[in-house]
């Protein structure tokens, strides 16, 4: 009765501190990771009396570790690669969509009214291209004729020095249509 006694507060005190274990895992990509593991361990727990009954335990808890191990390790290394996949093109077109509205805002501070704006990043977060259409605020663009290409005004020109000189970039990289 006592060996009963014995392996009922042993049960008990490794559910106790897994269940402390799970809850304080850090991220939830690892929490399932972390509960397999925990139910290994409580199972093990659970039929340990069983084990060393039939002599076998030893045996059993050597094979049970190593596999669970690499297993466990292999599964981990794979969703951490999904993961970080998945969030690089996430963080990335989120900063796109940052910039674009922080460009946009700059360029109407400088008077212009924005129609248009796209931005560009590479995998470092740094500005490939940034492509504005603006119209003076209040003036509507009228054509009459043929198109021909104008020099740039210069107040576009001092509009592109400022974003370029803004988020230090070289000024080819900032097209701006008007």
């Amino acid at each position: 009765m006592s060996g009963i006694v014995e392996w009922v507060k042993n049960y008990s005190l490794v559910f106790f501190l897994m269940t402390i274990l799970t809850s304080m895992a850090a991220k939830k990509e690892y929490r399932k990771y972390i509960q397999l593991f925990v139910e290994i361990i409580l199972v093990i727990t659970l039929i340990s009396p069983l084990l060393r009954v039939s002599g076998k335990s030893e045996e059993l808890f050597g094979k049970i570790s190593y596999d669970s191990f690499w297993q466990g390790l292999a599964g981990l290394k794979k969703d951490q690669e999904k993961v970080d996949f998945l969030n690089e093109g996430d963080y990335i077109s989120y900063y796109e969509r940052a910039v674009e509205a922080d460009v946009k805002l700059l360029a109407e501070n400088s008077g212009y009214a924005v129609t248009d704006v796209q931005v560009d990043l590479n995998e470092a977060y740094e500005v490939e291209t940034m492509e504005l259409t603006v119209a003076q605020d209040g003036i509507e663009p009228v054509i009459i004729g043929t198109l021909e290409p104008e020099p740039e005004h210069p107040k576009i020109t001092l509009l592109r020095e400022k974003v370029a000189s803004f988020y230090q970039i070289e000024p080819e990289k900032v097209v701006i249509l008007d």
